[in-house]
């Protein structure tokens, strides 16, 4: 996918699509993201798909669904897109204990390659609240 030729706003972009931009900024910003305990993942997207009046919140985030069957709200698709990336070389993971993730390097040199661009301000914005949040989150 080339970042000229796709462009994507808040009423298209895809949950896929969202995950892959937000790993790309938290990788930049050096924030060590979780991998084997998903749990701050859900914790965060259940706080998106709440949050309705969060400016520039993707349209996708009304229909990602959350099961309580567990101490904290977890989406399925959330979690199956997450080892996708896994599986198909996006992101790599530390061995043996799986705990972080990580972009791939070869991933990284061609960013220009795999990143979505944004054509809508309001879009960019909630990439950074949701960078922000992450960031906290995930730190916590």
């Amino acid at each position: 996918m080339n970042s000229t030729e796709y462009q994507i706003g808040t009423k298209d972009v895809s949950l896929g699509e969202f995950i892959t931009l937000l790993i790309l900024q938290l990788d930049i910003k050096g924030v060590s993201m979780p991998f084997q305990n998903e749990e701050k993942w859900h914790r965060l997207f259940y706080k998106f798909k709440v949050g309705r009046s969060q400016s520039g919140r993707p349209a996708f985030m009304n229909k990602l669904r959350f099961d309580w069957d567990g101490p904290y709200p977890k989406s399925q698709d959330l979690s199956e897109y997450l080892q996708i990336l896994h599986l198909n070389g996006f992101i790599s993971v530390a061995n043996p204990t799986y705990d972080t993730l990580s972009v791939d390097e070869d991933v990284r040199k061609g960013i220009d390659k795999v990143r979505p661009a944004i054509n809508d301000e309001n879009l960019e914005k909630f990439l950074d609240f949701s960078t922000r949040e992450a960031s906290q989150l995930f730190s916590s």
